[in-house]
């Protein structure tokens, strides 16, 4: 299950993160039941995060937080994968530099997110190259160039 939380006003089509997050989980051979927490925050609030989890003192579009892959909630059998959180602005602003439109800017941190909980980095320009060709390949699904 993708929980999301949206606490700005920004517009975010939930079904569609869903479906696309479904999707990556899937072709990523993650199988049974799962939990992923997803929360639409203002740019304050993912600078502390920012600040206090990965020691930069800037907003940033998205942050990572993956949980023990083997911890299961035992009243329901899910494995928690983790939690994404996302800040609109951000991704408008990035989208200056970029063609889309929102949703799709949306679903690309998503997807950038989600990858991260699966274990993926862009430390080495080897781990960028693969991680951002999985990205591109997903949202291609979903969404026409």
């Amino acid at each position: 299950m993708i929980e999301v939380n949206n606490s700005t006003k920004t517009f975010l089509n939930k079904g569609l993160l869903r479906k696309i997050g479904r999707r990556v989980l899937k072709k990523e051979g993650i199988r049974g039941k799962y939990e992923v927490s997803v929360a639409l925050v203002a740019e304050k609030e993912i600078k502390q995060l920012n600040k206090v989890y990965r020691k930069k003192d800037e907003a940033t579009d998205v942050l990572s937080f993956s949980e023990d892959s083997k911890f299961v909630f035992p009243l329901f059998q899910k494995r928690y994968l983790g939690e994404i959180i996302i800040c609109p602005l951000q991704v408008k602003r990035k989208l200056l530099e970029k063609s889309g439109g929102m949703q799709k800017g949306l679903m690309r941190v998503f997807v950038h997110g989600l990858l991260h909980l699966l274990g993926y980095t862009h430390r080495t320009e080897k781990d960028a190259e693969i991680m951002e060709a999985k990205e591109e390949n997903y949202l291609t699904l979903f969404f026409k160039n």
